[in-house]
């Protein structure tokens, strides 16, 4: 089998495994050229369209993982089910969080303009000082112009966390949602040089956020160049400001080593963590804001601090999640 030919059977093995792909080839291949450069060379990129839509008929290693993978599905919805009544007041409480924010960001100005609703107690300036501003307008500032990005890791360091990690992510879609916020939802892991990442759900698609329980785990993680893709499709956001919700235990960790001078290093530990820095800082320059909900443990911390700052939450109970996750939107809708 010739190089190319082993490439196609390894690109349609990946499709087997997480799906259709959501970008034509030719599409995909400009995005390899363009981002896995640098520390990310060597790898692949594939995007998946996130669904229950997945082949039962895959056959192998790849079929098992999928009947796996819905068997997960199912696990997801039931575990949220279970505590249906405490999700739903978690959801409320996040919406009124988010929606209070929008409403002090909205505090309409009065601003005096040539035209628009006549101030009378100004009039006398018209003539004694030649002064055409007595009327007022009120302005209030555009928050719809605010889209939201979910990215899940969903490497197998999750997997004792899939129905915490599905739950958290789906009320915050519908939280924000709920808000009118335009929201999109992607899960990143990577298999055999590959960094998948599936799509749940797009900014326009509000009905579809119950594909976030379709969220499973398999695999590494190559968190930089996750986040990297993730930068070059916040290019094309519909909206001006941009914020970014990561849902990861700051643990960076793959197969395809970081060639350097010469030599190889594992994309791992510092390596990687400070990696993934790099390319949250990118994002950041460009404008948008990331924040972290950590989902690690304790001696992971330090990772969530390189990587992300001060700008990162855990939730060690569910009933903290509104206020924890409500208090780190908000801020970040006051800085906007």
């Amino acid at each position: 089998m010739s190089v190319a030919q082993s490439a196609e059977a390894l690109r349609v093995y990946i499709a087997s495994y997480f799906g259709m792909p959501l970008y034509p080839k030719e599409q995909l291949e400009k995005m390899e050229r363009d981002l896995c450069v640098g520390d990310h060379k060597n790898c692949k990129l594939y995007y998946a369209r996130g669904g229950d839509d997945l082949d039962k008929s895959a056959r192998g290693y790849a079929g098992a993982q999928r009947r796996a993978a819905l068997k997960q599905m199912v696990k997801n919805k039931a575990a949220y089910d279970a505590n249906l009544t405490c999700n739903r007041t978690s959801i409320a409480r996040l919406t009124a969080r988010i929606r209070n924010a929008m409403l002090a960001h909205l505090q309409p100005t009065v601003v005096r303009t040539s035209a628009g609703i006549l101030d009378a107690a100004r009039v006398w300036r018209a003539t004694a000082l030649d002064d055409d501003k007595v009327f007022n307008r009120t302005l209030r500032s555009d928050f719809g112009d605010l889209c939201v990005d979910i990215l899940l890791d969903s490497s197998t360091s999750q997997t004792q966390r899939q129905e915490t990690v599905s739950a958290q992510g789906y009320m915050i879609a519908e939280s924000l949602t709920r808000c009118g916020i335009p929201v999109r939802v992607t899960a990143f892991c990577s298999l055999s040089g590959y960094t998948v990442m599936t799509r749940f759900r797009d900014y326009q698609e509000a009905d579809r956020n119950e594909n976030i329980f379709h969220y499973f785990t398999t695999g590494c993680n190559r968190d930089g160049l996750a986040v990297r893709a993730l930068g070059r499709e916040l290019e094309g956001a519909p909206c001006e400001h941009r914020l970014v919700i990561i849902l990861s235990d700051a643990k960076p960790n793959d197969v395809i080593k970081v060639s350097r001078s010469g030599s190889y290093l594992d994309y791992a530990d510092r390596t990687g963590i400070l990696d993934t820095a790099r390319e949250v800082r990118g994002i950041i320059r460009t404008g948008a804001a990331v924040i972290c909900v950590f989902t690690g443990e304790d001696e992971d911390l330090s990772a969530a601090r390189t990587i992300y700052g001060r700008n990162f939450t855990r939730i060690r109970r569910l009933d903290q999640f509104a206020d924890t996750v409500g208090s780190l939107i908000q801020n970040q809708i006051r800085n906007l």
